[in-house]
């Protein structure tokens, strides 16, 4: 299993953890839906999140990794937000969970 892909797995077991309630799934890219979409998709009280998640390689700053973000993926986080969903770009577990964290506070 690739970081990025067990570090997906551990954000959605801490965000099921803390809302029980929530619906939390990985997307899977394909050739039926369209490019950009984040790597988690959480509904949380009526309220959408699209985390998009970065693994860090070893040594690579976070700020290089935020830097991996596609254009096409930051236009999606952007236009999620504009229709009301929280979203943004995770690089750990506790940056997930503030994420979805939003979706509780709006």
């Amino acid at each position: 299993m690739q970081p990025e892909s067990r570090l997906v797995g551990r954000m959605k077991r801490a965000i099921s953890s803390r809302w029980p309630d929530a619906f939390v799934v990985k997307l899977h890219g394909n050739p039926y839906q369209p490019a950009g979409l984040p790597d988690l998709l959480v509904v949380l009280h009526g309220r959408a999140v699209g985390i998009e998640v970065k693994a860090p390689g070893i040594g690579e700053s976070e700020e290089h990794a935020r830097e991996r973000v596609t254009l096409r993926q930051r236009d999606v986080l952007d236009r999620m937000g504009r229709a009301g969903a929280v979203s943004g770009v995770a690089l750990s577990v506790d940056e997930a969970v503030e994420i979805v964290s939003r979706a509780e506070r709006t």
